[in-house]
């Protein structure tokens, strides 16, 4: 766990780190305010295989520390598979270069639509389902709260389009935070198992 968990640790500063910095090794038309993290992974753009990387790297090391987490919350944990299969697949299927005059592959970029919506989708699901199995109130209301940030700075992506660049690195900055503090932090109601282990001790 301990080894797992340093490196979604290291993994999410380096993200941190090439969402502002590569940038300057990328498309020369690429504004950090307007433009995405996908927009960074896309087809035909410069260094395009850093951010994909990163993307393929969260998707497993997330599952993995959650898997240990949350042994038991089968719910929870389809959830977060769910999650973290959409957010590799954003990085095997590559967005449109921001250039549209370049050639791409329009089927690739409709596929990272379709991933990068369900990535989204699923982590406030998740979120709700772990304000379920939170042991503390404060705990289930900061997973509400979490979610409810995402779909608010989702929705101020599209009205706001100029600015999506700003509200897409909020999102991912806030949402990866969390699950990092939450896999080291938060502490969880029993599971049937663990309760009816619970039960079998004390009768003994």
């Amino acid at each position: 766990m301990k080894w797992s968990y340093l490196i979604f640790s290291i993994t999410y500063i380096v993200m941190i780190l090439v969402a502002f910095l590569l940038p300057f090794f990328s498309d020369p038309g690429y504004l950090i305010s307007e433009n995405t993290l996908s927009e960074l992974g896309a087809q035909n753009t410069q260094n395009n295989w850093i951010m994909n990387f990163i993307f393929i790297l969260l998707g497993f090391i997330i599952f993995i520390n959650g898997f240990k987490v949350l042994d038991g919350f089968r719910l929870q944990v389809l959830v977060l598979l769910v999650f973290c299969i959409s957010l590799l697949l954003t990085g095997i299927y590559l967005h449109a270069p921001i250039n549209r005059e370049l050639t791409f592959d329009s089927y690739q970029n409709e596929m990272h639509s379709v991933f990068s919506t369900l990535a989204g989708i699923s982590f406030c699901t998740y979120c709700l389902t772990i304000s379920f199995i939170a042991r503390w109130r404060n705990q289930k209301l900061l997973a509400i709260l979490i979610g409810i940030i995402a779909l608010i700075l989702s929705y101020l992506m599209v009205i706001h389009s100029d600015y999506r660049g700003v509200y897409e690195r909020g999102i991912f900055i806030i949402a990866f935070g969390w699950i990092l503090y939450s896999f080291k932090f938060y502490e969880y109601v029993f599971t049937k198992k663990e309760y009816f282990k619970l039960i079998n001790r004390n009768q003994k």
